[in-house]
Parts: structure tokens; sequence; C-alpha cells
């Protein structure tokens, strides 16, 4: 992959595929978790990933071009997600009720 970390995403592919990264896969007996804050979570690869999995997603990114490209991932696989820029932050914060992080067993 040929693409700068902190390089603008535009154009119609997703600059690192449409799968969750493998650490977040790994933890995936650590849900049900009921809500999740997804940070910097860019085109929604995460995000969406955990949606699917019935958690209620928060995802913050400061661009809009990939926030827009996480709803469309979200819809195209049949869930949904709320996302927020950078920006929004201070004025949803309140409105979202998140589980504390969990360390694995044995961490």
């Amino acid at each position: 992959m040929n693409r700068a970390l902190g390089a603008p995403v535009c154009g119609p592919e997703y600059a690192f595929g449409k799968k969750p990264n493998e650490f977040l896969k790994s933890c995936k007996s650590l849900l049900p978790l009921t809500g999740a804050l997804a940070v910097a979570d860019g085109e929604g690869l995460n995000g969406v990933w955990l949606a699917e999995r019935g958690v209620h997603v928060l995802a913050v990114d400061f661009s809009p071009s990939a926030q827009r490209k996480a709803r469309a991932l979200a819809k195209e696989r049949l869930t949904c997600m709320n996302g927020i820029t950078r920006s929004q932050v201070s004025m949803w914060w309140s409105k979202y009720s998140l589980d504390s992080a969990r360390r694995p067993s044995g961490a």
C-alpha cells in the first residue's frame, strides 16, 4: 500500500481495504460491549465491524470524506453507527454512554 499516514482519504477506494484491524478481531471474546468509542476510525473499518456485532458505535474522525465512506460502508453491510468529526465531539460527548476499556486476561 502506497498511502502515507495522514494523507487525505479521497477517491472511491478504501485506503486500507474493508476489513477491520486484526488486533480488534482478536479481541472478539471481549464482546458484547454495549457502546464503543472508535477514535480516528477513518473510513469506518473497525466501527462498522463492531456495529455488525451489535455494539453501539460512536466513530470520531477529523476527515469528513472518511466519515462519508464509513457511512457508505455501514449501509453496504446493512448496519449503522454514529459518526462525528472532531469539531462535533464536545456537543455529542454527553449523549453517549460508553463501556470502560477492558484488559484481556493475562495482560
